[in-house]
């Protein structure tokens, strides 16, 4: 079940990725619910569940959005293991944990993007990436207070009982 809530998830900030450049955005920054997902994710499944999620969430938005496939695959699973990696002792419960996940991981993933990105070819300005991505980590981490608790109670039900249900068998 929880499974499928993170496809559903995917196909969400998919939807979102598509509309929100059209309703809303600041500095040509949109907000990456993505990334949001792979980091919430990773805090509960750990850093290789995190980290394979996290490609398997960039490949789809590369197929749908990318010019490089894989880019975004590469950095978000990067960010996955990163966040399930940092997050395994850590409290969960407190809301400064998943916001210094989303900073960390956004600033991350924009390296990584705009390196490997860089690499492959793409003409992109330094300036120009530096300012947007500023915009793109103040949208995730201002989201993070409003879409954090309920992830937190979706994730924290949907495992404890598949928990309970796997040590019954």
């Amino acid at each position: 079940m929880y499974t499928i809530a993170l496809a559903g998830f995917t196909i969400a900030g998919l939807v979102l990725r598509s509309i929100f450049p059209r309703v809303l955005h600041l500095a040509w920054s949109t907000p990456d619910f993505l990334l949001l997902l792979v980091v919430f994710n990773a805090m509960f499944r750990g850093r290789w569940q995190g980290g394979v999620a996290g490609f398997l969430i960039g490949l789809t938005e590369d197929l749908f959005f990318g010019r490089f496939i894989g880019l975004n695959a590469l950095a978000k699973c990067v960010v996955g293991i990163l966040s399930g990696s940092l997050s395994k002792s850590i409290f969960k419960e407190n809301m400064w944990v998943p916001v210094i996940n989303v900073f960390v991981g956004s600033l991350i993933s924009m390296t990584l993007v705009f390196l490997v990105g860089h690499l492959a070819g793409a003409r992109w300005y330094f300036t120009q990436i530096v300012y947007q991505g500023f915009f793109e980590v103040l949208f995730n981490v201002c989201l993070v207070p409003f879409l954090y608790g309920p992830f937190f109670h979706f994730a924290d039900k949907r495992l404890q009982v598949k928990e309970e249900s796997d040590s019954g068998d």
